[in-house]
């Protein structure tokens, strides 16, 4: 026997977590991401697993994002002791953003107690730091193209994936004393053709069975380079001199935003516009450019010298404080502010968003995929007004989109990924889409590549071995 149970991001985009178990009962668990987005898919997180936490030997993760990290500290508050298996450099964001993610359950639990606005009473943290560092604790390294031989002959080989620092596809490999291995791949979060400053994706290595991302499986990103495309955005801030607000993920989004900022200065064509980074862990992030410089074509030399780093600026600022947030609130424009979370799920943009959504002096621009019910989709999708902290605040600003700074492939880059396959996959499972959009895909798939296309719904089980 060898299953997979999808636990997670089954027609969603978030909660990643996918069981393989074995005849003996153990087994692997692929990513344990948190669920983002309406209340339904949140009160997930505080249910237990429909799994016995003693089967779990081990955790392997593709990246260090919160929709595939976010959960193992609640796994480990419930009682999970195995290994939590990822790269060097997601070892390094992930000790980030798990951090980041036990502070902010410990404080939008403090203040909603304080302001009366949760339903329970009182409201509970889904974990605290206590947890977060003794999920810290389980945490080993495994490189890249480097075998790794777990309990029940499985094994698992990581590949680069080309979405953020430390990201990979897993090709996980079963052997049995009467069959031939089973070998099944998780695509990871895919990146795009060409990243802004990371190295690609790898082609895929041969597999029995895909579990693939479909976040964009219905779209095709524009091909504006994204540099030329926040050029216009910006350059209206500054005729307006008004503020832009950017909700941007910590890990990688922020750092890309620097960098396109910084060859527009440098290039001459905007001045050094007022820049200020409110998040704590993306300038923890950032510095890890340089310890990682094989993951990216930034070299060493350029990020050491101020005069020449792409990932800073004269008149970039770093916050750090609770109080140097605050101090953002009556700042005039031109300027920028980016802070987290991307999809204004929580952090401190929300405080941004509660003080300046009501300002027509303001513009908001969204830089990646917003899932459904999440406040970034409202916004986008037109809302009159929004609910933060319990407020119902009018919405008078600009509400904008940048199209290409997704790092996640569309459509037509995970075709041509999937078509590197050396030949066809008994099954293609998508996942980490919503149904629109995986739906899409898999009729694409099956008219140009003739595979056999599975859309898993949540908690389904598959028997491997026996397809």
């Amino acid at each position: 026997m060898f299953t997979i149970q999808f636990l997670g991001a089954a027609g969603q985009v978030t909660g990643s977590k996918y069981f393989l178990r074995t005849a003996t009962h153990r087994g692997l668990l692929i990513d344990c991401g948190l669920f983002q987005g309406p209340r339904p898919l949140r009160e997930m997180n505080w249910r237990p697993l429909p799994i016995q936490l003693s089967d779990i030997a081990n955790v392997v993760l593709t990246h260090a994002h919160l929709d595939h990290t976010g959960f193992l500290p609640r796994l480990v508050n419930a009682g999970f002791a195995g290994q939590i298996w990822c790269t060097p450099a997601s070892l390094d964001v992930s000790s980030y953003v798990v951090r980041d993610s036990g502070h902010l359950q410990e404080e939008e639990a403090q203040h909603a107690n304080k302001h009366n606005y949760s339903r329970h009473k009182p409201a509970l943290p889904l974990y605290t730091s206590v947890d977060v560092e003794k999920t810290l604790g389980l945490f080993h390294v495994q490189e890249r193209h480097s075998k790794k031989i777990l309990s029940d002959s499985i094994s698992f080989e990581y590949s680069n994936a080309g979405h953020i620092l430390g990201s990979c596809s897993i090709l996980v490999e079963k052997r049995f004393d009467d069959r031939a291995p089973i070998k099944i791949l998780f695509s990871g979060d895919i990146g795009r053709a060409k990243p802004i400053y990371l190295k690609p994706k790898e082609a895929p290595p041969q597999a029995d069975f895909i579990v693939c991302e479909s976040t964009y499986g219905d779209k095709i990103h524009h091909a504006i380079e994204p540099t030329e495309e926040l050029y216009n955005i910006v350059k209206e801030v500054l005729a307006s001199k008004s503020v832009l607000l950017i909700p941007a993920f910590a890990v990688d989004r922020a750092q890309e935003l620097i960098f396109c900022l910084n060859a527009l200065i440098r290039e001459g064509r905007i001045p050094a516009i007022p820049t200020y980074v409110d998040s704590p862990m993306a300038a923890s992030v950032t510095a890890l450019y340089e310890k990682y410089a094989d993951e990216h074509t930034m070299s060493c030399e350029e990020l050491q010298e101020p005069d020449k780093n792409p990932l800073s600026f004269s008149s970039l600022k770093f916050t750090q404080t609770v109080e140097d947030s605050k101090g953002l609130n009556d700042l005039k424009g031109p300027a920028i502010i980016i802070s987290a979370s991307g999809m204004a799920t929580g952090g401190r943009i929300m405080h941004h968003l509660s003080n300046r959504l009501s300002r027509s002096d303001t513009t908001v621009l969204f830089t990646g995929y917003q899932a459904e019910e999440t406040l970034g989709r409202e916004l986008i999708d037109g809302a009159k007004t929004a609910v933060i902290f319990g407020e119902r605040i009018p919405v008078a600003a600009r509400i904008l989109t940048l199209t290409n700074f997704s790092a996640h492939a569309d459509q037509r880059e995970i075709m041509d990924w999937l078509k590197q396959m050396p030949s066809a996959p008994k099954k293609i499972f998508l996942t980490h889409g919503e149904d629109g959009p995986r739906t899409v895909l898999k009729g694409v798939i099956e008219k140009e590549l003739g595979w056999n296309v599975v859309l898993p719904k949540l908690n389904d089980i598959v028997d491997l071995t026996a397809l």
